[in-house]
């Protein structure tokens, strides 16, 4: 009876992390729906973003990403006009970073962010709360393309997965 009682304890147990694992392997692995949008920069060069609408993807980020090519990035979009701030704690690898406003016009660039390798974790990010949109990317992707505040980019969906 003891045993009995100890084996359903323990498939318990089993069936709650396989359901937790369930939930979570989804939002770690990106499978519910991913969009992608074509970028094109103020030069005519364009690039495919994936994009992170959600605050599930938002804190996943480029978590599981070992490097980024040069014609890739990821695209943060937000609801609402805010700071947004940013810290490379889950990076692997240095990035820049690029903060849009609402008609996507650069408001302020971060070159090469460094991964954090231990906490407290510096934050990036503009010194007004306008940005709508906040773009990750290679590092030496805002000098190849000559990226300064002021220039505005072009977003097109291109395709949804999931």
């Amino acid at each position: 009876m003891a045993m009995d009682k100890e084996n359903l304890k323990k498939g318990a147990i089993l069936v709650i992390a396989l359901a937790a694992m369930g939930i979570a392997m989804p939002l770690m692995m990106g499978d519910q729906g991913i969009n992608y949008f074509m970028v094109e920069l103020p030069n005519g060069r364009q690039i495919l973003a994936e994009v992170a609408d959600s605050p599930e993807k938002q804190v996943i980020g480029l978590f599981f990403a070992r490097e980024l090519p040069p014609d890739r990035a990821m695209l943060f979009v937000y609801e609402d006009e805010d700071f947004h701030s940013i810290w490379t704690k889950s990076s692997h690898f240095p990035i820049d970073i690029l903060w849009m406003d609402r008609d996507r016009k650069i408001l302020h660039i971060e070159e090469n962010a460094p991964p954090c390798a231990e906490d407290p974790c510096p934050a990036y990010g503009p010194t007004e709360p306008e940005a709508l949109y906040v773009m990750q990317a290679a590092p030496g992707f805002v000098k190849a393309n000559s990226l300064q505040p002021g220039l505005s980019m072009i977003f097109r969906l291109v395709q949804r997965k999931g």
